[in-house]
């Protein structure tokens, strides 16, 4: 008996390093197999994220394949569309408002035009309707004087300094490029005036550069301007100008009498300083959002009947930032269709009173 127990360990041990072995095979497969499921996992993520780069993609190209034609449809019924009190249109039936209204184009990109006679325009604006203007966005009354002179310090084209403006070694001190010299191009350029862009309120929801504009358009529109801008004017107050934007809505204000009427203001007729015309100016400020995106293009158009080269110019173009819309859940006025016209019919441009 005694010599048998040595087969019975050895046996034992064989047992036990099988064992050890089919629980480092099992081990080594549960590894294998868990490695396998990350990367399978790790792939499958991959290539979803792929395809989500690639239909975004394909819908950002679409995108600008839309405010491509959006923006041809424009340009033609600008070059072509009478202007009236209505807007771009002869009737208040077939106009297009030029108050930044949103209208929904055929292939879901929104649009909206805003006659730039509705906007204050930094470059020609007076000092007294700009401080009243500063003051309406919230700017501080003791910062108004500096943002003014310098303001003309930036557009001027010599280097004499106003009494609270600024010159190049003021933006040097800074570290800041110095003033063009030059009227401004665009009206987020005016940020880079001195002092403009540390006031906040001018800058919230692009509120400054939403309300200006840098065209040749003068004077101001009492049917396309909003009343930020309305009360801009000598006199003017808020609720003078909220009864403007109500009474417009009924009928278009055809003339200053009724602005005298409505707000108890005096209005200068003088064609060099007239406070208001009831007429759109020749230039238009376009903006224009794809459907399903939350930025868009906005551009400024002016027309130019006598050039040689096109009957309109684009004066700045750029992209803006927009809240995203869904034309199936919010109530989107359709762009007005095309008005057949025809030279020997021509309609008055403005109502009978």
């Amino acid at each position: 008996m005694t010599a048998s127990l040595p087969v019975r360990s050895g046996r034992s041990v064989e047992r036990a390093g099988r064992g050890m072995q089919r629980g480092f095979v099992l081990a080594a497969t549960l590894w294998m197999l868990a490695i396998m499921t990350v990367a399978a996992v790790y792939f499958a993520g991959r290539i979803q994220r792929g395809r989500e780069l690639a239909q975004a993609a394909q819908s950002h190209a679409q995108a600008l394949l839309d405010l491509d034609n959006a923006r041809a449809e424009i340009l033609f019924r600008i070059a072509t569309t009478p202007f009236s009190v209505y807007g771009l249109g002869a009737s208040a039936n077939d106009a297009i408002a030029l108050d930044d209204r949103p209208y929904l184009e055929p292939a879901g990109t929104l649009i909206r035009l805003q006659d730039n006679r509705g906007l204050l325009n930094l470059n020609v604006v007076n000092d007294d309707r700009l401080d009243r203007f500063l003051g309406v966005l919230g700017a501080p009354a003791a910062r108004r004087a500096a943002l003014i002179d310098a303001l003309r310090d930036y557009i001027d084209d010599d280097d004499l300094k106003h009494l609270n403006g600024a010159e190049a070694a003021d933006y040097a001190a800074l570290g800041l490029p110095p003033p063009r010299n030059a009227k401004l191009v665009t009206p987020m350029e005016a940020k880079s005036v001195f002092g403009w862009g540390d006031v906040p309120a001018l800058w919230q929801a692009n509120l400054l550069p939403g309300l200006t504009t840098t065209s040749g358009s003068f004077s101001l529109n009492p049917n396309t301007a909003t009343w930020q801008v309305l009360a801009t004017m000598r006199g003017m107050t808020p609720e003078g100008a909220q009864a403007i934007i109500k009474a417009r809505k009924i009928a278009p204000i055809l003339n200053t009498g009724q602005i005298e009427a409505l707000t108890g203001i005096q209005v200068s007729t003088d064609p060099f300083t007239a406070d208001a015309i009831t007429f759109p100016a020749d230039s238009v400020r376009v903006t224009q959002q794809p459907k399903g995106m939350g930025w868009g293009w906005q551009y400024n158009v002016t027309l130019t009947p006598v050039s040689d080269t096109s009957p309109w110019r684009i004066d700045y173009s750029y992209r803006v930032e927009l809240s995203s819309f869904d034309a199936a859940k919010q109530a989107m006025q359709p762009l007005p269709a095309r008005a057949a016209r025809t030279a020997s019919q021509p309609e008055s441009l403005v109502p009978s009173p």
